[in-house]
């Protein structure tokens, strides 16, 4: 069953095929999710269309008799002097039959306001904890964010696992999902993304980050408890490029400043090339030290090759709060192109580290 569909798809089979000719007086038009009540003009319109033509059935609860779907209609055919209406009945309780209404008001007929959608994403939100927000989304036409702003507003139920839009069943928190991929890997390395994401509950990106820690041997924690220890290793990693980056830098000037002291004042050496790089300013932020002492470089700035390197330097140089916003923004159905783009991409920085270190040794060594 396609995502989106497999919710709604369950509620309309609690509506009956067959259509029935029920009395007007018999029907309850109480529980509406529009807090205004009915539109009289909308019902006048209604009946006005053609008098002689039958209003599409509408949808009764069994047992209660209460409209769920069709109270304008019910109006119009009161202006129009019937004495019934055609109807199918909808077999499920009163929390199944508020979510058709308002699913029903959404997809056809007058629409509902946005205060009465959110009214109606709270109410469901109480009824059906379970429920993801892009399930709800689905149902009240809000968005998935606005929904899980509302969730955590009122401080609705906490559960562990929670039902999409497409009817499966996923937990709230990814770390049971996680460890049951590390345990279904250790026992057969060779499981396809797939299949792992399949048998864990979770998606192929999540089991691509496990497999990954698997490799190098470290052990698959839940985001919570990694938060430390991947801040450390930030830390101790930006030291390490802060340290070669120096390094560099050191190397550039001193190579500078010789080519300047063997330059003769008649050759009128270029005042660019004099300058050399800014000097590095004291500070915890290195790369953003090293990357703005380039950008000031004219050396790099007037050219079109010094202009393509600032670029990709500015994005290769973003901090730890940025990647992990790209990486929470990223929808799921990108994470596997976007995680192999960025291996090329570290595998392609690796290669230029490499070619500049050789450029770098053959200039300390001319012979």
């Amino acid at each position: 069953m396609a995502g989106g569909e497999a919710i709604s798809s369950e509620r309309e089979t609690g509506v009956g095929s067959d259509v029935e000719l029920v009395p007007i007086a018999e029907l309850v038009l109480k529980g509406s999710p529009r807090s205004a009540g009915e539109d009289a003009e909308h019902a006048r319109a209604l009946a006005e269309l053609d008098s002689e033509a039958e209003l599409p059935p509408i949808v009764v609860q069994r047992g209660t008799n209460r409209v769920i779907d069709g109270i304008h209609r019910v109006r119009a055919a009161r202006l129009r002097g019937e004495w019934a209406i055609r109807a199918r009945y909808f077999d499920g309780d009163d929390a199944g039959a508020f979510v058709l209404a308002v699913e029903s008001n959404v997809r056809h007929g007058l629409p509902l306001s946005l205060a009465d959608r959110k009214s109606a994403a709270r109410r469901i939100l109480r009824e059906h904890p379970g429920w993801s927000n892009r399930a709800v989304a689905s149902v009240v036409g809000l968005s998935p964010k606005t929904v899980g702003a509302l969730r955590e507003q009122h401080g609705a139920q906490v559960t562990e696992v929670r039902i999409g839009r497409d009817g499966r069943v996923r937990p709230v928190s990814a770390a049971s999902g996680r460890e049951r991929a590390r345990e279904i890997l250790l026992r057969d390395p060779t499981s396809s993304l797939r299949t792992v994401s399949a048998a864990a509950g979770v998606s192929p990106g999540t089991v691509r980050s496990v497999r990954m820690q698997l490799t190098g041997q470290a052990t698959a924690v839940v985001p919570e408890q990694r938060a430390g220890e991947q801040r450390a290793g930030e830390q101790r990693a930006g030291e390490q490029r802060a340290g070669e980056q120096r390094a560099t830098a050191q190397r550039v000037t001193a190579q500078r400043a010789a080519e300047q002291r063997a330059a003769s004042p008649k050759q009128n050496p270029d005042p660019r090339r004099a300058r050399g790089p800014a000097p590095r300013p004291a500070g915890p932020d290195r790369t953003g030290a090293m990357l703005r002492a380039l950008r000031s470089d004219p050396s790099l700035r007037f050219n079109e090759s010094g202009r393509l390197l600032l670029s990709v330097l500015a994005v290769a140089a973003m901090d730890a709060n940025t990647r992990e916003r790209l990486v929470g923004d990223l929808p799921d159905h990108c994470v596997d192109f976007v995680a192999e783009l960025a291996e090329a991409s570290g595998q392609a920085w690796q290669e230029l580290a490499r070619r500049l270190a050789e450029r770098r040794s053959a200039t300390a060594d001319p012979n």
